[in-house]
């Protein structure tokens, strides 16, 4: 048997980490938990043969993603205002010193993901029209775009269609990513659907993003079809890489923010603010890289933050002080530990 990782959770001070309704795991085996500093990893045994690709897998595959999806939104409700970061669908290690060795090796990230993720929710918004009636509704609306030559007129509808969802896409984001603090582009659209994004929206702005679908929802009655799902963990906006190292990590982050290798606190916010607002897209209209930019820049500072915070003498001496970034000094605070087996399956929810 080994274990399989549902989430990582902000360590509650005291009570269940999930209620009855979630109270076991893939295959019905009991929900244990690993702590490790302030998280704690929600798992179960789970049998490694049962990922072997064959016919029996494909046909557990949906009941076993159901169930860690309705794992995952327990451990949701009751994380309150805590971090609650759900896992890839298949991550397993080989028992629980192996789930230990994941949380210290990734402890950072894992860290900063949380502080990230607290008190929010993804919401994910579809979009779909009948395309058989938005082509002959155009060719009726704009006559001049029908040539007596076919081809010309296929590429004329084509690119009107085009341009009518490029709109719409437009508008509709335009109208809710303001209430979110990120947004993802979602997968698997079909040849109706126009627009999949999920939003992650701070718990103080779930009426506010409701309001606005259903402000959309009246808008484009007949036109489009809107699915609003969610409140839901975010699944979209959590991006773990188990293959670097802490160090090489940190060391990133720090020179994306263009930090010396000894900083203070004030320092780190002054240089955080600067290039935040040297690179927000406001600024650069014209500029389609702006706004990976700014992401590259507000995950640097997440992750140095979650350095310095992580630290015993941070809240001690009042976030005054030098902050080392030096490869011996960061190695002193996360030690990784290499020996401990680890799998991270690639199946994907």
């Amino acid at each position: 048997m080994q274990k399989f990782i549902y989430a990582v959770l902000d360590r509650p001070a005291e009570g269940a980490l999930v209620d009855d309704s979630g109270a076991d795991g893939i295959d019905a085996a009991p929900l244990e938990r690993v702590d490790y500093r302030d998280l704690v990893a929600v798992i179960s045994d789970i049998d490694p043969a049962r990922f072997v690709p064959n016919a029996a897998a494909e046909a557990r595959l949906q009941a076993d993603l159901l169930k860690y999806q309705q794992v995952n939104a327990a451990l949701f409700r009751h994380s309150g205002q805590g971090g609650m970061l759900p896992l890839k669908f298949g991550f397993t290690a080989a028992d629980k010193a192996a789930v230990e060795a994941v949380l210290e090796r990734a402890y950072l990230q894992l860290r900063a993901h949380l502080n990230r993720l607290r008190g929010v929710a993804e919401l994910v918004v579809h979009a779909s029209w009948e395309i058989s009636r938005v082509i002959p509704e155009i060719a009726h609306t704009h006559p001049e775009l029908i040539s007596e030559d076919p081809v010309q007129t296929g590429k004329n509808l084509f690119e009107a269609v085009e341009a009518k969802k490029r709109g719409l896409i437009d508008t509709v984001h335009g109208q809710l990513s303001p209430l979110a603090l990120d947004f993802a582009a979602g997968s698997g659209k079909t040849e109706n659907m126009i627009f999949n994004r999920s939003y992650l929206v701070a718990t103080a702005q779930g009426v506010a993003f409701d309001a606005a679908m259903n402000v959309l929802g009246d808008r484009y009655d007949g036109i489009l079809s809107f699915r609003y799902i969610g409140p839901l963990p975010a699944y979209s906006f959590v991006n773990i890489e188990l293959n670097q190292g802490k160090f090489e990590l940190l060391d990133q982050a720090r020179k994306t923010l263009n930090l010396p290798e000894t900083v203070t606190w004030e320092q780190i916010k002054t240089a955080y603010r600067r290039l935040l607002l040297a690179n927000h897209p406001d600024h650069h209209p014209d500029d389609p890289q702006a706004a990976q930019r700014c992401k590259a820049v507000v995950s640097a500072y997440e992750l140095v933050s979650a350095y310095c915070q992580s630290l015993p003498e941070f809240a001690a001496r009042g976030h005054e002080g030098d902050f080392s970034f030096a490869q011996s000094e960061v190695e002193k605070v996360f030690i990784v530990d290499d020996k401990g087996a680890l799998l991270a399956r690639g199946s994907q929810a």
